[in-house]
């Protein structure tokens, strides 16, 4: 349980009054130690005190929650990305969990997991630089059959997928994931078109 006191005052004047107090305490600091006599120490107990201005402390109470999903995601091409944030955030809002941690992660070793912004342009972009990266023209050991056992010759795929990672981790606070303006979850295809699977496990209260 969370508790909160609040004042009659314009949106912003108590974080704006908690700011000017925490700045004011921060330069007394500051000043008090690293002056002419001070022994060195103000900066970093004044920017310590700085650093607290935007802390959270909440305290709650409830039985720890853990929720687990394999999630779905047909692809439809060799090499795509996609925006699966809104599944994402029906999972969280569906398991009850209001304050913890989501983990997120692929089960394949050609496909990955990333947070940006999801922009025609720029996901072309990405998918430009990670073909200029690694291509079939490198003559990778794993398409060789003298050398690999594998028929798909899909190196490329893994390598891409290498550079981007496979899982995301994310907080969980006051029942939602707290995204960026412009952030999504992107899943990214490199050796589709396929079914993927993706594990969705969730720690709170």
């Amino acid at each position: 349980m969370t508790e909160q006191i609040t004042q009659d005052r314009p949106a912003g004047t108590q974080h704006q009054i908690e700011e000017h107090d925490m700045n004011a305490r921060a330069s007394e600091i500051a000043k008090g130690t690293n002056g002419v006599n001070g022994n060195g120490n103000g900066l970093g107990q004044a920017l310590q005190a700085l650093a607290t201005a935007n802390d959270s402390l909440q305290e709650l109470n409830g039985t720890l929650k853990m929720f687990s999903r394999t999630l779905k995601v047909v692809t439809d091409s060799e090499v795509e990305i996609y925006n699966v944030t809104d599944r994402i955030k029906d999972l969280v809002k569906s398991s009850g969990i209001q304050a913890g941690f989501l983990i997120l992660s692929s089960l394949h070793t050609t496909t990955a997991l990333f947070i940006n912004e999801f922009q025609a342009a720029l996901m072309a972009d990405v998918k430009h630089f990670l073909e200029g990266l690694a291509n079939s023209e490198h003559g990778y050991l794993h398409d060789c059959e003298d050398c690999s056992d594998c028929e798909r010759k899909n190196a490329v795929a893994h390598i891409r997928a290498l550079v981007l990672g496979h899982s995301v981790t994310l907080p969980i606070q006051n029942g939602e994931i707290p995204l960026g303006q412009w952030q999504s979850i992107l899943f990214a295809e490199f050796d589709g078109p396929r079914e993927r699977s993706v594990t969705a496990q969730l720690i709170g209260v």
